[in-house]
């Protein structure tokens, strides 16, 4: 390899270590026992910062999706008067200020990162989101306080009680993430992408798209299942028409899932796979419908959600805020005022009117952008296309406004979305 590509690998790393990374980094530090605290994760964060310095010149820097900039730097820094002048929870200040301080490192190092890395960052986001999947299914089958039919998460004993606690949500989006890349590198042209092995790669893609199903299927994020049921029919629309996909699968893939299904046929003899996939099914779609339920009328359907019915008083509670006061409702009542847990209407309750159609626009351009992505011949932008689906979501099911991790893949979408790099031909020829 030439330092060029040792750089652009370097710095491939380094910003996974920030985007896709963090279940495994959870992984190694709660179950597995590395470092103690936010230490381990800040210490984490700086060497990703430290693989994405290279040795071009200083004044060099690349440019990213400058509509997209305008509108998520203005949000930004209205978000950031806030923060300042109306924090409404000081309690968390030197720790915002620690995550804004790495949310500026980590974009002005993206900037400084050659565009030929999104050849490099496929293969990468297959490797990471397998060993995450392995570290899922690991602690699941090491935890014997583990129960089937739960939704599955690296586990750890929690501070307060002796039950035992995790977040499902990062490692359903993790299956996520590995089922899209993997589902691309199947059936796209690897033109666009840098393979070390080819048959490796492969064979990896067509374990890891199963992988990061059963991945999904355990945690039973309704999130992720709803962005799933949005993404496949533009896979199969824009990128991989259904006609071309048994065209595109390979001698050795045949073999391979010929394999798989006689494996299968005899673990559900033995270990009643089928039922446990049906008792899964039934659990999501009684938990889906039931949330669906919550929300439509408001929490006053016979059966509600816990969950949903969190958000439903939310909104309720903004309801009540409006009628008690419209010019505070306008200008905002402060930096994280209240957890909504519907970030699009946070920003309303949090900023204001001003940082609401801020918020919102920007999330409408990001939509038009994940088009432009569908329809371009990339796998990389295939994926960020896709990927921002999930976030898209989010906005509206779970989180915060200027929470660190949207904000990490915010930033990846405005250096990267229809950002194309410009193939050089030898270049072309050895990616192959």
């Amino acid at each position: 390899m030439t330092i060029k590509q040792i750089t652009l690998v370097k710095n491939a790393i380094g910003i996974l270590i920030f985007w896709i990374a963090p279940p495994l980094i959870y992984f190694f530090k709660e179950k597995l026992g590395f470092g103690g605290g936010s230490v381990f994760t800040g210490v984490v964060y700086v060497s990703g910062l430290v693989l994405m310095l290279n040795h071009f010149h200083a004044k060099v820097g690349h440019k990213p999706n400058t509509f997209l900039l305008l509108l998520g730097g203005t949000f930004f820094s209205v978000a950031m008067i806030y923060f300042f002048l109306m924090n409404k929870e000081m309690t968390m200040f030197n720790t915002d200020l620690i995550n804004f301080a790495l949310i500026f490192g980590f974009f002005f190092s993206l900037l400084r990162v050659d565009n030929q890395v999104q050849k490099y960052l496929p293969v990468l986001i297959l490797i990471v989101t397998f060993l995450t999947s392995c570290a899922l299914i690991y602690s699941v089958a090491t935890n014997p306080n583990y129960v089937f039919g739960t939704r599955a998460t690296v586990q750890y004993t929690s501070k307060t009680t002796e039950n035992f606690t995790g977040n499902p949500y990062i490692y359903s989006r993790n299956g996520l993430a590995g089922f899209l890349i993997s589902f691309l590198i199947i059936n796209r042209s690897w033109d666009s992408i840098k393979v070390p092995h080819v048959y490796l790669t492969r064979f990896l893609a067509h374990i890891n798209v199963w992988f990061s199903l059963i991945v999904i299927i355990l945690t039973q994020t309704r999130a992720t299942i709803l962005t799933l049921l949005m993404a496949l029919p533009c896979i199969l629309f824009f990128m991989v028409p259904v006609k071309n996909i048994f065209t595109n699968i390979k001698k050795q893939s045949y073999i391979f899932y010929v394999l798989v299904i006689v494996n299968l046929y005899y673990f559900a003899t033995k270990l009643r796979i089928i039922e446990l996939i049906d008792s899964y099914y039934n659990s999501f779609f009684n938990l889906f419908i039931r949330a669906m339920s919550t929300g439509v009328t408001l929490g006053k359907s016979s059966e509600v959600d816990e969950s949903a019915m969190g958000r439903v008083n939310n909104i309720n509670y903004i309801k009540q805020l409006w009628n008690t006061s419209k010019i505070d409702f306008v200008f905002g009542h402060g930096y994280r005022y209240r957890y909504i847990d519907i970030p699009m209407l946070e920003s309303l309750v949090n900023f204001g009117v001003f940082g609401f159609i801020l918020f919102a626009g920007f999330h409408i351009t990001f939509l038009y952008f994940a088009y432009r992505c569908f329809k371009s011949n990339t796998i990389f932008q295939n994926f960020i296309g896709l990927f921002y689906l999930n976030t898209f979501v989010g906005m509206f099911t779970s989180g915060r406004p200027m929470d660190f991790a949207y904000w990490v893949s915010f930033l990846i979408f405005i250096r990267f979305m229809n950002v194309e790099m410009v193939m050089d031909k030898n270049e072309l020829e050895k990616s192959i």
